[in-house]
């Protein structure tokens, strides 16, 4: 294995050899992190690790381990990592083109760097997105630092953040265009992992989020965590910045009534595939209250099925009142958008994709989402809405949404991916109307170079 890697900067969420990494993790080959986007050093270490043990492959996987030669060959001490896209929707009609560029290398002796800005240009503006200028918009999406010693890793500045062991999206904590702005902490040692995460998530209202986690690491077989997040405002409060007290005892001693979620997750190798769950807990009545229990659960599979076919089924619950809050402040939000799970509360959804995977570089795909979305929303608790502590799920008029879609990928060397995609989603209900309801053709196309 490498002994000194100096690849800070992380891969980005939508990169196209995000399938990949699942790929050869399913495979049994490579073990994924605890928390996302992947570091770059990560995917070098893991791979290194490959060759360097002679790891016995089949075709199939040492084609997928080519494609990541780009990144092996990267300079440790210095170096770059450029994605340049663009992507075309028709109806509604869309386009935007990026350059996406990361790069890092050391400062000094356990000192690394890295930084990534995005490059927009856009049809239609991102109106919670960056200021723009001429239809371009630059995000700002990682600058920060890192330092190690022993088993202490200790990031500080902007990067982004996915807890679980989904697909693209968490239940306690989500990636944002834009990152988080503090500091990650992590401590692993054989068995075990500590992270503590705390950002600022609007400095002008004095909101903050602190998340720790503890986990046991068994490797590729069993990954069990435990997570309490904490979002606070009206004033930094220095207890909560001590990652190793209780959340929930610190409130409870300070007399405030914060937003505190506790999530519970786990992944399981079983049977050639991997399982992996999350269950979220925002509040539960333990005694006999007429006030309703905050729950949500995420579930999913992931598998090689016939050595060629990678199959992915995930399905998400996310209860009526789950992030709200009866202290605006403290409403599980940043800025109008939820900080967990991204289709806000009241909702739920189940998706599936199956991909042949194939040693020619050309992958059919066929994508199916269901989603079913309430009148619930994160900015009405049920302190202010009041009514029944038991509604139906979903509530009000259901918006419904099911979505087919065919597609294919193709991957010319490493440096370049194609991508078409077409289909059909049928909306019931729409915008929460009775009766409301529209088809649209779904036609993308999307060009990839990585650099």
């Amino acid at each position: 294995m490498l002994l000194f890697i100096l690849l800070t900067y992380t891969i980005p969420a939508d990169s196209p050899i995000m399938d990949n990494i699942e790929y050869l993790q399913i495979r049994g080959l490579i073990d994924i992190p605890s928390i996302r986007p992947y570091e770059a050093e990560w995917v070098i270490s893991q791979i290194d690790e490959l060759l360097i043990n002679d790891v016995k492959l089949n075709p199939l996987d040492r084609k997928i381990m080519s494609l990541f030669n780009l990144i092996l060959t990267k300079n440790q001490d210095f170096s770059y990592l450029i994605h340049l896209g663009g992507v075309y929707q028709l109806e509604p009609e869309y386009g935007h083109g990026f350059l996406d560029a990361r790069l890092g290398g050391r400062l000094a002796k356990n000192f690394k760097f890295s930084q990534a800005l995005r490059f927009q240009r856009a049809s239609d503006i991102d109106t919670t997105g960056p200021k723009s200028w001429h239809d371009f918009q630059i995000y700002l999406t990682e600058g920060m630092m890192n330092a190690e010693t022993g088993l202490l890793h200790f990031d500080i500045g902007r990067r982004n953040y996915l807890l679980g062991y989904g697909n693209e999206n968490d239940l306690l904590l989500s990636l944002d265009p834009q990152g988080y702005d503090g500091y990650l902490m992590y401590i692993p040692t054989r068995y075990f992992e500590f992270h503590n995460i705390f950002s600022v998530l609007d400095i002008s209202q004095n909101r903050y989020i602190s998340i720790h986690r503890i986990g046991i690491d068994l490797k590729k077989f069993l990954k069990l965590g435990f997570s309490e997040a904490l979002l606070f405002g009206q004033a930094l409060e220095p207890l909560y910045l001590n990652p190793f007290l209780p959340y929930y005892l610190s409130q409870w001693g300070l007399d405030r009534n914060d937003n505190i979620m506790w999530r519970f997750d786990i992944q399981l190798r079983l049977f050639k595939s991997i399982l992996y769950g999350e269950l979220l807990i925002d509040d539960y009545m333990y005694e006999d209250d007429p006030y309703p229990d905050k729950l949500a659960y995420k579930i999913g599979v992931k598998s090689v099925v016939l050595n060629n076919f990678l199959v992915k089924m995930n399905y998400t619950f996310v209860d009526k009142w789950v992030y709200t809050h009866r202290i605006q402040d403290n409403v599980y939000v940043r800025g109008t958008h939820p900080l967990g799970f991204p289709l806000g509360n009241d909702v739920d959804q189940l998706s599936c994709s199956v991909k042949f995977m194939n040693r020619f570089g050309l992958y059919p795909k066929l994508e199916i989402e269901y989603v079913r979305k309430g009148e619930g929303s994160i900015f009405l608790p049920y302190e202010q809405e009041g009514g029944t502590w038991t509604p139906s799920f979903p509530s009000g008029i259901v918006e419904k949404k099911l979505e087919i879609d065919f597609g294919l990928d193709y991957t010319l060397r490493y440096d370049f991916h194609f991508r078409a995609k077409a289909g059909k989603c049928y909306w019931r209900n729409h915008g929460h109307l009775s009766g409301n309801d529209l088809d649209d053709t779904v036609l993308d196309f999307s060009l990839w170079a990585i650099l």
